[in-house]
């Protein structure tokens, strides 16, 4: 019998430690952190515990280290409503990010990550209605875009690596950071990042942070949408939190500009919250659904 999830998120599952202080350290430099959120992570995983948490039924395929952070983090999601049947249990240790955060709301991250690529997962088993991809498990996203070839896909591609690269030219909807769009053109101007990226997906967004989004459609419409108005404390996790609400309501079947301002609000709602996955926004928070049914100007 198949499993009928609304997203099925394939990719990244790590343990975040998210210290937040005044100020970044100088070199040989010590200070304090005033706050310490340890939690689960990456973008994948953190999308389908969103999902999940909303009350929308959310898979997540990755691995797990078989230590204290790759069990906790197997066990929260579990916990959410997350269907991890077919995540693994690695010999590997659980990617660990440390974030730090510092009083302007501004992040340096250090990932460490063995680097080596899960090639055993096992995609098989679903009805998703939409797939959620990562890019940071290459081979098992191939699998699935294989596997349900007539279903939305959606790539948030958070970083330049040809991984992802290739993954971009493969599925419905290309979802960047500006990162991902500046490393791709080379430049800073938006119009160029429209210009490079737009070829590789039929729908192509483009996430600035505080300046909003940037979009065009296969009909070549294109345009921006204004950030939501937040003060924003620590912006760990937005995207995460941007991907997962768009990834809902694409298998929800509202449009492609509905499904971006929708999100955009909903991200809008993490900044001004601590943490990652704690910022997630609670189901009472969300904002009116009557932005889905918002039109380009």
């Amino acid at each position: 019998m198949l499993n009928r999830v609304d997203v099925l998120c394939i990719g990244q599952a790590c343990w975040d430690l998210n210290f937040h202080t005044e100020c970044f350290p100088r070199t040989d430099e010590k200070t304090h952190a005033h706050t310490l959120i340890s939690e689960g992570g990456g973008p994948a995983a953190n999308a389908s515990y969103c999902i999940a948490s909303w009350g929308g039924k959310a898979a997540f395929v990755g691995s797990f280290g078989k230590d204290h952070f790759g069990q906790k983090h197997l066990y929260d999601l579990k916990s959410a409503g997350v269907n991890v049947s077919r995540t693994l249990n690695s010999n590997t240790d659980t990617s660990v990010s440390s974030i730090w955060v510092n009083g302007e709301g501004s992040r340096s991250i250090i990932n460490y990550r063995d680097g080596k690529e899960t090639n055993d997962l096992d995609v098989s088993g679903f009805e998703p209605t939409c797939l959620l991809v990562d890019g940071h498990e290459h081979s098992a996203s191939l699998k699935a875009l294989q596997e349900y070839p007539n279903v939305p896909s959606i790539l948030d591609a958070g970083s330049w690596r040809e991984e992802t690269k290739n993954l971009s030219e493969k599925v419905t909807y290309l979802i960047a950071s500006n990162a991902f769009a500046k490393d791709a053109s080379g430049s800073e101007n938006p119009e160029d990042w429209i210009k490079c990226l737009s070829p590789n997906a039929p729908y192509m967004a483009i996430t600035n942070g505080p300046t909003g989004v940037y979009w065009k459609d296969p009909k070549c419409l294109e345009g921006h949408i204004e950030a939501a108005q937040a003060f924003a404390i620590d912006t760990t996790g937005a995207g995460d939190i941007f991907h997962a609400a768009f990834a809902l309501e694409i298998a929800s079947n509202h449009s492609f500009y509905g499904c971006l301002c929708w999100a955009n609000a909903v991200a809008g709602l993490s900044v001004s919250q601590y943490g990652g996955r704690t910022s997630c926004p609670k189901p009472f928070d969300l904002p009116s659904l009557g932005l889905l049914e918002s039109v380009p100007e």
